[in-house]
């Protein structure tokens, strides 16, 4: 008896559930190939190399797909558009973000239907690369 009073006894408390925060069905889609383009027009070539991905409510994934050749090209265009200090700042690559996010939202509301951005949750650079 004397043994089993100096073995010491597990503990083990239930993990706490998973708060569900909405993101448990999300998906994570890639608009990929990598987005290759010119950027800031003045002075010498610059480069821009990215890829992109949005988080999608499940369903969404054949809406993009139908329209990807679209929503590709107003994110180059975006992109080429874009001043070097707002590439190389924190501020600025976030709000580049934003406004990429706001053109495919755009597209898809224009494309779809009314409303069917709201299937689209938000937008990340997955690699971002600049060469000045």
């Amino acid at each position: 008896m004397a043994a089993l009073s100096m073995t010491p006894a597990l503990v083990t408390a239930a993990a706490p559930a998973p708060a569900d925060n909405g993101m448990a069905n999300m998906i994570y889609y890639s608009l990929g190939p990598s987005f290759i383009t010119n950027y800031d027009g003045a002075g010498r070539l610059k480069y821009l190399k990215t890829d992109v991905s949005v988080r999608i409510e499940p369903g969404t994934a054949s809406m993009l797909e139908r329209h990807l050749p679209y929503i590709r090209n107003r994110l180059v265009t975006l992109l080429s558009a874009q001043l070097e200090e707002d590439l190389t700042s924190i501020r600025g690559k976030e709000q580049l973000r934003a406004d990429a996010l706001n053109e495919i939202k755009q597209a898809l509301d224009m494309l779809e239907r009314p409303g069917a951005s709201s299937q689209l949750i938000n937008l990340y650079f997955t690699s971002f690369v600049i060469q000045r």
